[in-house]
């Protein structure tokens, strides 16, 4: 039974309206590839090196720069040092060393332009001298030597050595180096390098030099952009001074993985000068601790909470000739049999889950849990080891489509925790926990789709073409539409019974149409209104609804509370949907730039404006 807008019934024989996709319990994803969208690169712990020379070339000095990503911290001063590296590249190789000055190993003497060559041998090493190139022949010096180190001649700190690794990855570096061995009897190869010389070798390998050169004329004679650089060289500092002798015991740190530690590579004026202009400075906790200040290449706008809080991050959007931020905003397409063989236990992927985020930023935030559901078996894991397997740029991400379309209609997830946003294409964007599965954007639709609603397990959600027509994804259920029946008006919105078990539909003139379940509570057919109707929800227990115009005026009928509305509100775009919370004290509107309002006890939980 159908309840139209002027409370006549009717009998009704449903056709539908174009291509209607009732759902039975997948065999597999609903598309070949899975859609990501995400945000950031990195880990997003502490400071963001893209949202750094934001804040600098919005005029912030070094010391605020590390202030708003390091809270909890204060800057202090600590006296020169040695740093220990390991040179991971040369782990479990004999070390092969030679320099364009003359050097030493334990005594022996070495031209400039000749190699030394140390091998291990029975927990000792041996050295031997070659002729140029980093090849020999080899002609024994010297043998049980422990530990030998290379050292320039004289080590006045102007000279340098160079490990050979072969061909163009040799490194350059100053300090000495010494062949030694770890804890387990592996060949190590360690530099030890004066600290300020440490960090001059690793801000211009994890920050650009160009950086420096970019916007207005600053402070210290020096353009805007050097400031970036500036706190660059505190947190490497930093860093490696939070924990010396953690890397094994023979080391303090490691060249790659720990931070970029490149020798002489790329070393250049303006990446020295900000390191001896900052020289031992490094941030304490209130306790005298050093802080251990991690970094990444961009947090996306929000840092990811740990030994610093989270905050937002307003430069992380930065975008000037000669700089702008690649990583801020990212999308990918992850091929389904990818995921099928990372975890093969899974079988054939069905579904992608998102059951835990951080709380911080779009989406809600940065993924901590997530379930792969699969033919087989489900996978449980967090978001890191997801984008970690897949060569994600992060863990903030969505999965599901990027809409191409104008937003038309949204539905929330059962928990409250996310909602679904549905372009007049078909497609569906998922933010929060609620999670992409099928969409009919690709369809051949009679009409463009206008609105959608989703079942009460989250495992589902329909969605309706102006025509009436409904279309059918997860565990919905295809219970009747107005597709091939006369509408006075088209289609505008739907929502779901609380059992799953029938939808409204309602058009433009505010006529209410009746499936399943459903019960009919009153409509705005043949009542003026200053905007059409666009949208509807239901409440918790089905015994009311609310109708949404374009410009957010609110109309309640059944049970259904007032909690507020835009109507008295300049929008930047009409308002083009709604869905409630779950216990019905609250509920959004989505406007058709992707931006979301809340009310009542709605969160927000991001948006696609802009």
């Amino acid at each position: 039974m159908v309840m139209l807008a002027s409370g006549l019934v009717v009998a009704m024989v449903v056709a539908v309206g174009g291509v209607v996709a009732i759902a039975s319990p997948a065999s597999a994803y609903p598309s070949s590839s899975v859609a990501i969208q995400g945000h950031g690169y990195g880990h997003g712990h502490g400071m963001g090196q893209w949202g750094a020379l934001g804040y600098a070339l919005a005029q912030t000095s070094y010391q605020s720069i590390l202030g708003r990503y390091y809270g909890g911290t204060s800057l202090a001063t600590v006296a020169s040092t040695a740093v220990r590296v390991d040179m991971t590249e040369n782990d479990g190789n004999q070390m092969i060393v030679t320099s364009g000055t003359s050097f030493t190993v334990d005594g022996v003497s070495f031209a400039a332009g000749t190699d030394a060559l140390m091998t291990p041998v029975a927990g000792a090493w041996a050295v031997w001298s070659g002729p140029s190139g980093c090849a020999g022949p080899w002609v024994a010096q010297a043998s049980g030597v422990s530990n030998p180190v290379a050292s320039p001649s004289p080590n006045d700190g102007s000279e340098t050595l160079t490990l050979c690794l072969g061909g163009t990855s040799n490194v350059t570096m100053y300090g000495t180096i010494t062949a030694t061995y770890n804890s387990n009897g592996a060949a190590r190869t360690v530099n030890t390098v004066p600290l300020e010389q440490y960090v001059e070798g690793v801000v211009p390998n994890e920050s650009p030099a160009g950086w420096g050169t970019l916007g207005a004329a600053g402070p210290q004679g020096q353009n805007w952009g050097f400031q970036q650089l500036e706190a660059q060289a505190v947190a490497v500092r930093s860093y490696v001074m939070a924990s010396p002798g953690s890397y094994g015991g023979y080391a303090d740190t490691c060249d790659l993985a720990c931070q970029t530690y490149r020798g002489t590579l790329n070393e250049s004026a303006i990446t020295d000068l900000a390191t001896s202009d900052t020289a031992g400075q490094v941030l304490e906790f209130a306790n005298g601790a050093i802080a251990a200040t991690q970094y990444s290449a961009s947090t996306g706008g929000y840092t990811n909470p740990g030994a610093f809080p989270a905050v937002p991050d307003a430069g992380d959007p930065v975008c000037v000739p000669g700089a702008c931020n690649p990583n801020h905003d990212w999308s990918t397409s992850v091929p389904v049999s990818t995921i099928d063989a990372t975890w093969p236990q899974l079988g054939v992927l069905q579904s992608i889950s998102v059951t835990g985020r951080n709380g911080y930023g779009d989406w809600g935030g940065r993924v901590t849990t997530m379930t792969l559901d699969g033919s087989d078996q489900n996978v449980s894991l967090t978001g890191d080891a997801f984008a970690a397997a897949l060569g994600l740029k992060s863990d903030w991400f969505t999965t599901g489509t990027t809409l191409d379309a104008p937003a038309v209609a949204m539905a929330r997830a059962a928990d409250g925790g996310g909602y679904w946003v549905a372009g007049s294409n078909g497609g569906i964007d998922a933010f929060g926990n609620a999670t992409f599965l099928g969409s009919a954007e690709g369809l051949p639709l009679n009409r463009p789709v206008e609105a959608m609603a989703a079942t009460p397990d989250s495992g589902g959600y329909w969605e309706a073409a102006s025509d009436g027509g409904v279309f059918s994804f997860g565990d919905a259920t295809f219970y009747g539409s107005m597709g091939g029946q006369h509408l006075n008006e088209p289609i505008v919105g739907m929502a779901a019974t609380p059992d799953g078990h029938g939808y409204w539909e309602v058009a433009s003139d505010g006529g209410i149409f009746s499936f399943g379940d459903a019960t009919f509570y009153g409509s705005m057919g043949g009542q003026h209104l200053n905007e059409p109707i666009v949208g509807m929800a239901a409440t918790p227990d089905g015994n009311g609804y609310w109708l949404v115009a374009s410009d957010g005026g609110i109309f309640s009928f059944g049970d259904a509370g007032f909690h507020g509305s835009t109507g008295s509100l300049a929008l930047v775009k009409p308002v083009v949907g709604m869905a409630a919370t779950p216990d019905g004290q609250g509920y959004w509107l989505v406007a058709a730039d992707g931006g979301v309002f809340s009310f009542g006890d709605a969160a927000f939980y991001g948006s696609g404006a802009g």
